[in-house]
């Protein structure tokens, strides 16, 4: 049997945005006489102050924020270059989510929700495991490259991301794809094509999706929220995206081919599956479209 824990992973900060009463005070007292260094911001706004002074190693919002919405806040944070979407971001609510709510959480990058009232071991056990899931996510992220000079995840960097945003996709019991994609030219030589295909990632990509390489000319989306049916629409999306844009270069660039593979879940908590897994499937699945084009330029992972 494992060693009880009996004291909070270190180095370690809270950081908890809630008003002077109710459950975010109760949150910030149970992780104090837990041992963590707590700092508390009584609002949206002074969470993303204190955010960028000091990046947290997690944040916990109660969901009546005095000033902005909690997903907004949540959005907010996740584009602050401070806070990134690896440091794990959870919200107090004091009812159970509806499906929609726990998609537009998933969306704003909430990793998961804490509901009131607090089984106080139950809630320290989450804090500590977000906390060194944290710790762990940036020692990998030190040791390794994750991300290229262009600022797309590498195959490692994508490895990680996929694993937090399994994570994120069990909690809101939400679907999750891999869309993997690569252009095609008729002559071979697609530099070109992959640039533009580059672009369009870059300029039509989603908060909440992680967007990388997996090889030579090759992309991958994983996209939170989606299933298969959605992994299909993202890649017409962004089929149509390549074609507006090789448009809208000189009017005469030739627009490239596009080969798309993808694999996906449509509920995470119940059909559960490893991340690598999927990155792999949909990888596989780009590499037989690759292999037959016209209308079957897209394969699902199976057939």
């Amino acid at each position: 049997m494992p060693p009880t824990r009996t004291r909070p992973p270190h180095p370690a900060q809270l950081l908890v945005a809630t008003p002077n009463h109710g459950a975010g005070l109760e949150l910030v007292q149970l992780a104090e006489r837990r041992g963590y260094t707590v700092r508390r911001a009584h609002s949206g706004a002074q969470a993303l102050e204190q955010a960028r002074a000091a990046p947290p190693d997690l944040l916990v919002l109660e969901a009546s924020l005095p000033d902005m919405d909690v997903f907004a806040a949540s959005r907010a944070l996740r584009d602050d270059p401070h806070v990134g979407p690896g440091t794990p971001l959870l919200v107090i609510s004091l009812t159970r989510p509806s499906s929609p709510q726990h998609h537009a959480a998933l969306r704003a990058g909430v990793w998961e929700f804490l509901y009131h009232p607090f089984n106080a071991e139950e809630i320290t056990a989450k804090l500590d495991s977000y906390v060194q899931l944290k710790l762990d996510s940036d020692r990998a992220r030190r040791d390794s490259s994750v991300a290229d000079a262009a600022g797309f995840y590498t195959v490692r960097g994508l490895a990680l991301r996929a694993q937090e945003l399994t994570l994120q996709a069990f909690h809101h019991a939400q679907p999750l794809a891999c869309v993997a994609l690569a252009p095609v030219t008729s002559d071979g030589q697609n530099a070109g094509a992959v640039d533009l295909l580059a672009d369009v990632l870059r300029a039509t990509g989603r908060r909440s999706d992680a967007i990388g390489r997996v090889g030579r000319g090759e992309f991958a989306v994983i996209a939170p929220g989606t299933d298969r049916a959605g992994a299909v629409l993202l890649a017409e999306r962004l089929a149509r995206a390549v074609t507006t844009a090789a448009g809208g270069v000189d009017g005469a660039t030739p627009v490239p081919g596009l080969r798309a593979g993808y694999d996906a879940v449509g509920n995470a908590r119940y059909t559960p599956i490893d991340p690598k897994n999927l990155l792999a499937r949909a990888t596989t699945a780009l590499r037989t479209a690759k292999g037959q084009g016209g209308p079957s330029w897209i394969q699902g992972f199976g057939g």
